[in-house]
């Protein structure tokens, strides 16, 4: 899979300006569909961004939470909306390139239905174990999975999340198995961890790190390609045999098929500038996001290549949206 490093990621950010042609956008609100419930690890960067738009643009947003079906819902209207520039919204990796391979009810196509703008974040997911587990290290856990195939059960926040499509990903990758259980919450998989329920626990970076700084659980690797930026010291899953391997929670802004050029381009420039503003940057940081950003060529072909690479695993795996 081609991927977007995290010094890709950054240097994609510097170097755009604001096109001549796109400086009458916006006359108007901005409806931003957020397709999860406010307060969430998705509606957090779209507030965010909007935010900032709106203090140093002086554009005006409606943010719109329309939840339900892991993220589906609130993107098929999405897709549906007027392409004039004025209904925009947020895609990640669940709901454009995963879902859509695992639920043949999903009726929009991630390459086809939307018009990439710009991605936001991205986060890798975090495994956690038990203080008092007898894995010190990923590596420890990986031998105990080979000597004892489908022994160890691992928590997620669900099927098809990205906790869960980051394991299906490794077991693939090295021919192991594991023993999924969704969680609905985090509170309750927290405490399964903590308990022995599970020998270990797989979600995102933001909702497991404030865990492990309180010392409650212990953090054994992240799935980013490189150690990520914020908590370097945690080892990658890469760096214990599983050349390449790589799993992004990224979030992104995405239109309605057919959008004006001059939109998306002062849509594309504005956050790109956002982007490189310190203190967002700081501030997603501390939610355990890293900033992205770049062309909305450049996200067309990422997206392509999520797309590919997920449902592959998805195939690989015999996945739906009910096992």
């Amino acid at each position: 899979m081609k991927t977007i490093t995290t010094a890709a990621i950054l240097a994609m950010t510097t170097g755009l300006a604001m096109p001549a042609m796109a400086q009458d956008y916006p006359t108007g609100n901005i409806d931003m569909v957020v397709p999860y419930p406010p307060g969430g690890g998705t509606d957090i960067p779209a507030r965010l961004i909007s935010d900032w738009l709106t203090r140093d643009r002086g554009w005006n947003f409606v943010v719109l939470n329309q939840p339900g079906a892991a993220g589906t819902i609130g993107l098929d209207q999405l897709s549906r909306a007027d392409a004039d520039g004025y209904t925009i919204g947020i895609g990640q990796t669940a709901n454009m390139a995963i879902n859509p391979a695992m639920n043949a009810e999903v009726a929009y196509d991630p390459l086809t239905d939307f018009t990439p703008i710009i991605p936001i974040v991205t986060q890798p997911v975090g495994i956690i174990v038990p203080n008092d587990s007898p894995f010190e290290d990923f590596g420890q856990l990986i031998e105990a999975a080979r000597a004892d195939p489908g022994s160890l059960l691992y928590g997620t926040p669900g099927q098809g999340t990205g906790g869960h499509m980051a394991i299906e990903r490794l077991m693939q990758q090295g021919d192991l198995e594991f023993e999924q259980v969704p969680y609905s919450g985090i509170a309750q998989a927290i405490s399964d961890v903590m308990g022995g329920v599970v020998d270990f626990y797989v979600g995102s970076v933001p909702s497991v790190l404030p865990h492990a700084n309180s010392g409650s659980v212990r953090l054994l690797a992240v799935s980013s390609l490189e150690p990520f930026p914020i908590i370097p010291d945690v080892p990658t899953v890469a760096s214990f045999g599983f050349e390449g391997y790589e799993a992004q929670d990224w979030k992104a802004v995405v239109g309605p098929a057919g959008m004006p050029d001059e939109a998306v381009a002062a849509l594309n420039a504005a956050i790109n500038e956002a982007l490189q503003d310190p203190a967002l940057i700081a501030n997603f940081e501390t939610q355990g996001s890293v900033v992205m950003g770049g062309s909305p060529e450049d996200f067309r072909a990422f997206l392509a290549s999520e797309v590919e690479t997920w449902a592959g695993v998805v195939e690989a795996a015999g996945l739906t949206a009910e096992r």
